[in-house]
């Protein structure tokens, strides 16, 4: 009953936010034509690896010592804020966009407080939390563009982060920094830190790639498409946040596990029959999409799978494996676009994706095999 009922409280914030969130993205791609689309995108994405290179503490690394109720978490919320202040002001200089450095205190913000509420089960102010920012979202988004312009919807983006930099701003406490409780665990901070760098490829960098090389029309295409797959893999999402709780507390879920992979399944096998179809009806400014979105949805199995094994080897403080597998699916994305899309075009960007999420898995697998 006590699993329904969490399941029930993180499966229906994801499933309305996500909703309400994606619904902006997606009215917002038939507003803006391709090569708008991917200009937004390629800056969200400095702000993400801004996110992502600038605090010392993951959202991994967050969930797993609230859960156990580390010392080390201050202090590691203490540097990751310096950290944070000193991205900003690099990027700031690079860009000179004082909107997009808002976006990357919320980003940050989002990541650290939203894992130290899952890992310390606290549900409620979790999935309120990340609901409101989620409504905020199209609130603040729509209220922007039509008002102020395209280049206000990074304000509008930052400002849906407000109560999570509240919180993350209460968190830091100088006065109770420890150095020495962090050294304990030094090693699992260290590897999913280079997770995080490593997992960027797959996340924001191959966005940067893209735009770089290819130009904002294919990023935009791109993401149009990652923003379809990313409501199929809500499901899957919601189901790996309660896996990863119950891993943490060493709770017998195998059954439940099996349940999600069978679910990933039937969401692939839909979206490469029927998305192809659909998908220049909806959106007729993305012409050139329905091949490469049969072909990415295939990915949510191994996405799927690949989040499984994460929730189990985080919660035995296996770094090295982790950190193993994004490598393996980092390279394996780049090479794929620097090879694959100048003859094949954003087919060849989608059978890269799908490569890449198999060899996570299998990288997995091959790792927990000679390490264990």
């Amino acid at each position: 009953m006590k699993r329904v009922k969490t399941l029930t409280a993180i499966g229906s914030t994801e499933i309305i936010g996500l909703a309400v969130s994606s619904l902006f993205w997606l009215i917002l791609a038939n507003l803006v034509n391709p090569e708008n689309y991917g200009n937004i995108f390629y800056l969200i994405s400095i702000a993400g690896v801004a996110s992502l290179v600038s605090p010392i503490l993951s959202s991994y690394v967050s969930t797993t010592y609230a859960a156990k109720k580390t010392e080390a978490l201050t202090g590691l919320y203490t540097i990751s804020f310096f950290g944070t202040v000193i991205g900003i002001l690099v990027v700031y200089l690079m860009t000179n966009r004082i909107d997009v450095c808002f976006l990357i205190f919320g980003y940050v913000s989002s990541n650290l407080t939203m894992g130290k509420m899952l890992g310390e089960k606290k549900i409620r102010a979790y999935t309120s939390t990340n609901l409101f920012q989620r409504c905020l979202t199209p609130v603040f988004g729509f209220l922007f563009y039509f008002l102020f312009g395209f280049d206000s919807i990074f304000y509008a983006l930052a400002l849906t982060y407000i109560l999570h930099i509240v919180i993350f701003v209460k968190e830091i406490k100088i006065q109770r920094f420890n150095l020495a409780s962090i050294k304990p665990g030094i090693r699992f901070i260290y590897f999913n830190y280079l997770n995080n760098l490593a997992g960027l490829v797959g996340g924001q960098v191959d966005k940067l790639l893209i735009a770089t090389l290819f130009g904002h029309t294919l990023l935009g295409n791109y993401s149009l498409i990652t923003q379809v797959i990313g409501i199929m893999m809500i499901i899957p999402n919601i189901f790996f946040r309660y896996v990863l709780l119950e891993d943490l507390y060493q709770i017998e879920n195998r059954r439940l596990k099996k349940k999600i992979v069978l679910f990933a399944i039937g969401i692939s096998i839909l979206g490469f029959f029927i998305l192809p179809q659909t998908i220049s009806h909806i959106f007729p400014k993305y012409l050139g999409i329905s091949e490469a979105i049969g072909i990415m949805s295939l990915s949510v199995l191994p996405s799927t799978y690949s989040r499984i094994q994460t929730s189990r080897y985080l919660s035995q403080e296996k770094g090295l494996i982790i950190l193993g597998g994004t490598v393996v699916y980092a390279c394996s994305l780049f090479l794929g676009i620097v090879t694959l899309v100048s003859f094949m075009g954003i087919t060849g960007l989608a059978i890269s994706f799908l490569v890449a999420s198999f060899s996570q898995v299998i990288a997995h697998t091959i790792l927990i095999a000679k390490l264990s």
